[in-house]
């Protein structure tokens, strides 16, 4: 009998797995606890890592950033709208049942057309989900336009098994065809998990990220240290002190991976008044940034310069040449701009503060503006008409926090970026950062700093073009853009972090963002 229908769903503590000589591994993984009810794609909570162990998505991204099959294969019709899948031969559930078109059909019933997917431009251009055979379905759309880059999001793209609800459809146990298999909860907000019946069980613990108290964020870490903690897999945008990993690297019990990362840091510009809106400022600021200083200075070491909007990892996304910064030129009037953290994330902050810096030894005086989040978190959290209390995790407070962090940064001249990574890298973000499309994610808004006329035209080109590698020459053209109007300076590409002790083995990590590995995890054997 497969390993997904032996199992029943049932809790199962760290204690009783103990005690049945099967002792959980410990992962960190970053997401708010909470219930197993968090755990469904049809839902902004639970993590993004969590969920790509339990669920598929239809297509993914490759180790180069290419799109490759997941959950299923596909062709394109000769229109461009319309898209016909092929399931994997063999995919089932966690029940044992197979995957079906009719399965999926239904997961896209239940997500597309309502208002809080919006920010996902096929949820606005899908019009039918139809079965098509015993294992294939065909996705219709309005109009020519590539589909494939937006089914690799998680959220809310991977496909929840039939099983995963009861008979009137509300959200019973998370139930999908991934890797990993939903146990039970534990405690403490956690939940078990396995691969397989050979497979050792994982203990997931999540550890939210905190933008106001950075020693937060080193929970995990000091998780380790104590010994109540395996392994820790660091998320989107983690941003853990260069000193802390360091020291754990130094330590012998402990091994630090590494591993190319894919959101890029950047400076964007405010195009439509003030003196960033003259190409030859823009040109001097681009000029007087050290990319390898910053790397070295504010990741220590854990960071890749970047030279073009996608990064490195982006295998097929145009870029040039790495340049040295230019020397500072004393005859150079001296000028005065604003400099502001388009996000409430400490690394933008930093950057911010790094480049102002470099600026000012090339006569750029750059003043760093800084919201106060603090404020607005207490005056939100104590707001009344909520059906539960507000703190500062909720998503009220964090949308509060936002619009006002985006307030201060349009006054800014200069803003740091950063994009989203894989699986929104290159093309989602491209869209979402300079197509001029309103942002609906009220969660993380961006500057309103202007979009060059030029640089939309073509990023509103590849909307219509199904088959993203056909867009590679208009990614060229994006590119030169980009590089002769100076519309953007990007910075560098944070690493990925994990790190485990030496007692486990088997974590893999790559470029994309939001998907963890663990299908090796074991115990090492070690040598006396």
């Amino acid at each position: 009998m497969a390993f997904a229908a032996a199992l029943s769903f049932c809790p199962l503590l760290p204690a009783q797995a103990s005690a049945a000589g099967e002792a959980p591994i410990r992962v960190a993984l970053r997401a708010r606890a909470g219930g197993a009810d968090r755990l469904t794609p049809l839902r902004y909570l639970g993590g993004f890592e969590t969920k790509t162990l339990l669920y598929e998505t239809l297509v993914q991204r490759g180790a180069d950033g290419r799109l490759v099959p997941g959950l299923a294969t596909w062709t394109i019709a000769a229109d461009g709208a319309s898209f016909r899948f092929r399931i994997r031969a063999g995919a089932r559930f966690h029940d044992g049942t197979p995957v079906t078109p009719e399965a999926v059909a239904t997961h896209f019933r239940r997500w597309v057309g309502l208002p809080e997917h919006d920010w996902l431009l096929a949820n606005r251009r899908i019009r039918e989900v139809q079965v098509d055979g015993a294992d294939t379905f065909v996705v219709s759309l309005d109009r020519p336009y590539p589909l494939l880059g937006d089914l690799a999001a998680i959220n809310p793209c991977a496909i929840a098994a039939p099983g995963a609800r009861d008979w009137e459809g509300e959200f019973q146990r998370p139930m999908g065809s991934g890797p990993f298999r939903f146990l039970g909860p534990t405690a403490d907000g956690g939940f078990l998990v396995r691969a397989g019946d050979d497979a050792p069980i994982v203990e997931i613990r999540p550890f939210p990220r905190s933008n106001l108290d950075p020693t937060h964020d080193e929970a995990p870490l000091d998780e380790m240290v104590a010994g109540r903690l395996d392994a820790f897999v660091g998320a989107w945008d983690e941003d853990l002190p260069a000193r802390r990993l360091a020291e754990i690297d130094a330590d012998p019990r402990f091994v630090v991976q590494q591993a190319p990362g894919s959101s890029v840091v950047f400076l964007s510009f405010r195009m439509f008044d003030g003196p960033t809106a003259d190409l030859a400022v823009r040109r001097r600021i681009a000029a007087a940034i050290d990319r390898r200083a910053l790397v070295s200075e504010l990741e220590g070491g854990r960071a890749d310069p970047c030279t073009a909007w996608a990064a490195p990892s982006v295998a097929f996304w145009p870029r040039r040449p790495l340049v040295l910064p230019a020397e500072p030129d004393a005859a150079a009037p001296r000028l005065a701009l604003r400099i502001a953290a388009a996000r409430l994330n400490p690394r933008a902050l930093r950057v911010a503060r790094g480049v102002a810096a470099q600026l000012a030894r090339h006569g750029i005086d750059a003043t760093v503006v800084e919201a106060d989040p603090h404020a607005e978190i207490a005056a939100s959290t104590k707001k009344e008409g909520t059906v539960r209390p507000l703190t500062a995790e909720s998503g009220e407070v964090r949308a509060a926090v936002n619009r006002d962090l985006r307030g201060i940064a349009e006054t800014a001249d200069l803003c740091v970026e950063i994009t989203h990574g894989m699986p929104y890298d290159p093309q989602l973000s491209l869209v979402s950062r300079w197509g001029g499309f309103e942002n609906h994610n009220e969660d993380e808004p961006r500057p309103e700093l202007g979009v060059d006329p030029a640089l939309r035209e073509l990023v509103l080109q590849t909307l219509s073009i199904p088959d993203e590698m056909d867009c590679v020459p208009i990614y060229a053209q994006i590119q030169t853009r980009m590089d002769e109007a100076v519309l953007m300076v990007p910075l560098y590409v944070p690493r990925r972090v994990a790190v485990r002790t030496i007692d486990v083995d088997g974590v893999g990590i790559g470029p994309d963002l939001y998907r963890v590995d663990l299908t090796r995890l074991h115990r090492a054997v070690r040598e006396r």
